[in-house]
């Protein structure tokens, strides 16, 4: 299990190396939020997939956060007047606060 755990926190630098580059590339071409967006999610499902190729544990929040950021850049490549990338990144926000105050590791006792 050792060898898992040090596979998935590599997999996770390699995945937060690759956003940080991502995020200066777009910032220094200047390139669209849709395709920022789009890239973000393909670095969060890829690092997950990596991680399901593997055997290691996938974790389905980063699962989902992934496919928010594909939506909303796809639905902001195809230029639909309705704004959906603010609202999921609110909506997701809220299930997060939600699961934190209210859900059940909120009312876990920690030791």
């Amino acid at each position: 299990m050792a060898g898992a755990t040090e596979h998935s926190r590599q997999v996770d630098a390699i995945a937060w190396a690759l956003f940080f580059i991502w995020i200066g590339v777009a910032l220094l071409a200047g390139i669209s939020w849709a395709w920022s967006l789009l890239g973000i999610g393909v670095i969060i499902l890829g690092a997950q997939a990596m991680l399901y190729l593997s055997g290691d544990k996938v974790d389905g929040f980063w699962v989902a956060c992934g496919l928010v950021f594909l939506a909303a850049g796809f639905w902001e490549l195809i230029g639909l007047t309705w704004q959906l990338a603010p609202i999921l990144l609110v909506l997701v926000g809220l299930v997060m606060l939600g699961n934190a105050l209210f859900g059940t590791r909120a009312r876990t006792p920690r030791t």
